[in-house]
């Protein structure tokens, strides 16, 4: 017998897990989440889709240049302490935010603006207060230092999936660990609308399909014919430096930090996260970056062989010089992983119906881990209404395609 499902959320990363989470708080719809569970190193040529969140360290903030991202994070993490408490998943550690930037410059004024206007305790650090602060980083006195200590810090992307999906099914939404590699409209008499192709589970009936497939959003044949999303595939890479013993000790209340150099503006802007725990058992302090160094991907091999390979040495090495030019430590050992990100025209996610059944959410512009649960619960009430049904203007998320055939609303 064919399963039927009311909604079929497609893509169990850090906004679909959101996503299905939020639809499952109706019990009077039937809900499924569907995507493949982590694969080993090895197998990342072998799959079909990849995630950016494997990963134990995210930077999560109030604090931003731009009020909207900063008002989806603002939500999202009202919602960490309590989704913690229900799944009893830590994922959340508030170890505070340092942004650092060139003394007027307009990254550093427009942060410590909106934190005023927003009122979010920000404060501006002086000589003695990096002194006593953060011990250990390399100052400078053409830079401008903005601290907020609360409702701030790092975020485990992983465990932060674990916990969104256990929660979706606490409340019934039933978890299909597999790869949906095609969707298409339902034949007369099926109780569906559409119909989802999967790797190994068969068809999966639902009534409305919400994509959030990330990246890979036009890489399967899950969109209606002729639909093509505008998304900008980037290779996104870090450097993560294991730290122990006595470093490990002095660096422990070390919090996350924004770094933006000001010599190329509005492009060079780094991130930097404290030592953190990995499941092999070391603590890696991590710096990557989010404009400077991106190469786009132009298919689905190249994003898996991003994936699969150790990223790129020399600019590994650059990374990990401009850490040391920051933070006074000495690691043990060195590692070098890639992610990508989806970006899209208006940095903004894209959310909206692309068909009467399908709804896309994708586009995390690098900024989309610690702002996912808002961003979910934006997807789960466009697909649940079938419109756009969110506080927040529909046009800064409206999606924008590449190529979309008059029949698309056919699906």
């Amino acid at each position: 017998m064919n399963r039927v499902f009311d909604i079929c959320v497609v893509g169990a990363g850090l906004w679909g897990s959101a996503a299905a989470k939020y639809l499952s708080e109706n019990k009077n719809i039937r809900v499924c989440l569907v995507g493949p569970e982590e694969p080993n190193k090895e197998e990342y040529l072998e799959a079909d889709v990849l995630g950016s969140h494997y990963d134990e360290g995210r930077i999560t903030r109030e604090t931003d240049a731009d009020p909207i991202w900063a008002t989806l994070a603002q939500r999202s993490i009202a919602n960490y302490r309590n989704l913690e408490t229900k799944t009893g998943i830590s994922f959340y550690s508030e170890v505070g935010c340092l942004t650092i930037g060139p003394k007027g410059s307009a990254y550093t004024e427009s942060v410590e603006r909106n934190s005023q206007k927003q009122n979010i305790p920000i404060q501006r650090c002086i000589k003695q207060d990096l002194q006593t602060l953060f011990p250990y980083l390399r100052r400078d006195h053409t830079k401008t230092y903005l601290f907020t200590k609360s409702r701030s810090g790092h975020i485990s992307p992983r465990r932060l999936v674990m916990a969104q999906k256990t929660a979706a099914h606490l409340r019934g939404c039933e978890i299909i660990n597999d790869t949906a590699i095609s969707i298409q409209k339902a034949l007369e008499g099926d109780q569906g609308e559409v119909v989802i192709g999967t790797r190994k589970n068969g068809d999966i009936y639902a009534r409305r399909v919400l994509l959030c497939p990330g990246a890979f959003i036009n890489y399967h044949r899950l969109l209606p014919e002729g639909c093509e999303v505008e998304v900008k595939v980037d290779t996104e890479l870090a450097v993560r430096a294991e730290v122990s013993g006595k470093e490990l000790a002095r660096l422990k209340e070390m919090p996350v930090m924004i770094m933006f150099t000001g010599k190329m503006p509005d492009v060079d802007d780094f991130y930097l996260l404290p030592p953190i725990q990995y499941p092999n058992g070391k603590h890696y302090m991590k710096i990557g970056h989010h404009k400077s160094f991106k190469k786009e991907l132009k298919n689905l091999e190249e994003v898996k062989q991003w994936f699969a390979k150790s990223g790129d040495k020399d600019i590994g090495e650059f990374l990990l010089q401009l850490l040391h030019h920051y933070i006074d430590f000495e690691e043990t050992s060195v590692e070098i992983d890639g992610a990508v990100t989806a970006g899209t025209p208006t940095k903004y996610p894209f959310c909206g119906m692309v068909s009467p059944s399908i709804g896309i959410l994708t586009g995390g512009n690098g900024y989309g881990a610690k702002s996912s649960d808002e961003i979910g619960r934006m997807g789960a009430k466009l697909i649940a209404k079938g419109e756009w049904d969110h506080d927040l203007p529909e046009e800064l998320f409206r999606p924008q395609f590449k190529s979309q055939k008059s029949n698309k609303s056919k699906l």
